[in-house]
């Protein structure tokens, strides 16, 4: 009996000695396929990359789903330690402080294939109605710009939609996104055009709190933990699984 109540003390001790030693970092993000997927094997790229970056310093991430401007006020008020997949903005930089940059999102013009057109700077949108998505930090000079109508949607399916019916004569996305959505709708790629040049790359990075008390420890794990998948060459082999 004695024997037996010091295995268990011996368990219980094993147990909470692993869990003070295992380091938390609270996560928040909208789904984001294919960066951020909340269903099946595949848990998205930058979650997958974040995760292991953390992993290689000895952090875990606890990560919680919300809508996407709901998770940046999360934040900002520290109820959350950091946002998976962040551009950075002028706006955003008064209140957040960024990793390294740990992927590029490329952001394209996407029309219904009847009605390309060639992009080639902000005036060739002249005229136009496109959709973008609220909460999304677009180049000031895009969101500046009279030359043409921005028509706000909460999601790239509403976007879809209106850029089928003739509400919008093209949508803003980014271009894993868009072909991720096509695939898992059933929709056609031969029916939309994705415009060649695109409106940005953006870099992609994770986001902290400026007054955050654990910013600089935090960014200094992943940044740390993000080189050593980058010289393992650990990043190209999550990236070929979402090929």
């Amino acid at each position: 009996m004695i024997v037996r109540l010091i295995c268990l003390l011996l368990t219980y001790l094993f147990s909470v000695s692993v869990q003070a030693t295992t380091k938390i970092v609270w996560s928040i993000q909208d789904e984001w396929p294919p960066y951020v997927i909340e269903s099946g094997e595949l848990k998205g790229i930058a979650y997958e990359i974040v995760s292991e970056a953390f992993a290689e310093q000895g952090y875990e991430i606890k990560h919680t789903k919300k809508p996407w401007s709901r998770a940046l006020r999360e934040v900002m008020t520290q109820r959350y330690d950091i946002a998976l997949t962040v551009w950075k903005s002028s706006d955003r930089l008064e209140y957040l402080d960024f990793s390294d940059a740990y992927l590029i999102n490329s952001l394209v013009f996407v029309t219904l294939n009847t009605h390309s057109f060639r992009y080639t700077g902000l005036e060739s949108l002249a005229g136009k109605r496109v959709g973008v998505l609220r909460g999304y930090a677009y180049d000031d000079a895009f969101l500046s710009s009279d030359d043409f109508d921005r028509m706000d949607a909460d999601d790239l399916a509403t976007n879809v939609k209106k850029l089928r019916v003739g509400r919008i004569d093209a949508l803003v996305a980014d271009r894993a996104f868009f072909l991720w959505f096509l695939k898992r709708n059933d929709l056609d790629i031969n029916d939309f055009s994705l415009i060649d040049e695109p409106l940005s790359e953006n870099p992609l990075y994770i986001a902290i709190s400026r007054d955050h008390p654990k910013k600089k420890i935090i960014l200094s794990a992943f940044n740390a933990g993000l080189r050593a998948l980058q010289s393992s060459g650990r990043i190209n082999t999550i990236l070929e699984k979402y090929e």
